[in-house]
């Protein structure tokens, strides 16, 4: 008997140092990010540097992390199997990389048209393929505890299919929470989702799964052909701790929060597309750790716009060929007044020396003595001008 008694206290002791060691490695390497809240992942990485392209996205200051197409597709790796956050360039020396730097994958992404425009920005298309982002605790607000106060969230595709009755969009878990009613303790799982139902009419219901609540009845019988025949669809997720604003592209919808605990993010990957099962092509996906003002979410869409219509090739290209035509003009306005300007210049020199030495009765041996040399000579107002602009030119 105590044989079996010093067992299982060795078995207890054992499980809890093991707890211990496993939570002290995940605050070590949430340690490696160094992030404060509301801070940019970009600025705390080593083996990247800064984009300038990514300015637009908006409300950038409060963006954590973002993945899209619009900037450079390189960012898509299928030979490395990631998807790399669109505010980093990556360095030659980036062999080694915290996970919080990329989405992971293990099927080939290819790149399809969009359909505002042949020049517009390509999507990625993720059907069958589930994209597995950094872990959930690198989302918190808070990175001592890892409670979750506030964020926002946006993902922009073009979805051509859904066959599975219920589809995960976006996956953020948190840890097993401990409920305690009339001193019974009760384990919880928390997790945030979004999850696309299919009704039995073609339609759509929208699900969210927000700490042990699910939230259903107010995104009901969405319109098939909202979800699958638009140019693009903006799904948008603002959390509170009061409050949860969900949008499909304009039209916003909104629940009151059910608190029963504060919702402390785990170890486990974010998720999009659980499983693959939606048919869709990815353009972006942002999340913020703050509230997305409704001002900030409609540029989102001029943001899509921008970018799937091509307008920014078409800038750029403009752009591009307006410098070199203002280029070009103003070199050869410059070649023409250099060229006139040393024409005239050697013609009065020309003249004004002949007169100098021709007028001169002198013997050939006196010549180079009685000779008047150019930069002797008086030279008025006007010639002396063009003088001026004749040596600037020389030197």
């Amino acid at each position: 008997m105590n044989l079996l008694i010093i067992r299982i206290l060795g078995f207890i002791i054992g499980f809890f140092l093991t707890l211990i060691i496993i939570n002290y490695l995940n605050i070590q390497n949430k340690k490696i990010e160094n992030f404060r809240i509301n801070t940019t992942l970009h600025k705390n990485i080593e083996k990247f540097t800064t984009s300038q392209t990514n300015e637009l996205i908006p409300y950038s200051k409060y963006k954590y992390m973002s993945i899209n197409t619009y900037y450079d597709i390189n960012k898509i790796s299928n030979s490395e199997g990631r998807w790399y956050e669109c505010d980093l360039i990556k360095s030659k020396n980036s062999s080694i990389l915290n996970e919080y730097h990329y989405f992971t994958y293990d099927k080939t992404i290819n790149l399809k048209p969009n359909n505002i425009s042949e020049e517009g920005a390509f999507g990625a298309d993720i059907y069958n393929i589930e994209l597995t982002g950094p872990k959930c605790f690198y989302f918190a607000n808070n990175v001592v505890n890892n409670e979750l106060s506030e964020f926002s969230l946006i993902l922009t595709m073009k979805i051509n299919d859904i066959i599975s009755k219920n589809n995960i969009l976006f996956e953020m878990t948190g840890n097993t929470e401990i409920i305690t009613t009339d001193d019974i303790a009760t384990y919880t799982t928390s997790i945030i989702n979004i999850n696309i139902s299919v009704r039995d009419d073609g339609n759509f219901d929208f699900i969210l799964n927000i700490g042990n609540n699910i939230y259903q009845g107010n995104i009901n019988n969405i319109d098939r052909n909202i979800i699958l025949h638009g140019d693009f669809l903006t799904i948008g997720f603002i959390y509170t701790n009061t409050e949860i604003t969900f949008l499909i592209n304009k039209q916003i919808y909104k629940y009151n929060l059910i608190n029963n605990f504060t919702i402390k993010l785990g170890s486990m990957p974010i998720i999009i597309n659980k499983s693959g099962a939606i048919n869709m092509e990815l353009y972006n996906f942002i999340y913020y750790k703050s509230v997305l003002p409704i001002t900030e979410y409609l540029n989102i869409f001029k943001y899509n716009y921008y970018y799937l219509s091509g307008l920014n090739s078409i800038v750029e290209k403009t752009e591009t060929r307006l410098s070199q035509e203002t280029n070009e003009k103003c070199k050869n306005e410059e070649e023409i007044i250099k060229d006139d300007n040393i024409d005239k210049r050697l013609n009065e020199l020309e003249n004004k020396l002949g007169k100098c030495i021709n007028n001169k009765n002198v013997e050939d041996d006196d010549l180079e003595l009685k000779e008047i040399k150019p930069f002797d000579m008086y030279i008025n107002d006007k010639i002396k001008n063009i003088s001026s602009n004749f040596f600037s030119f020389l030197f």
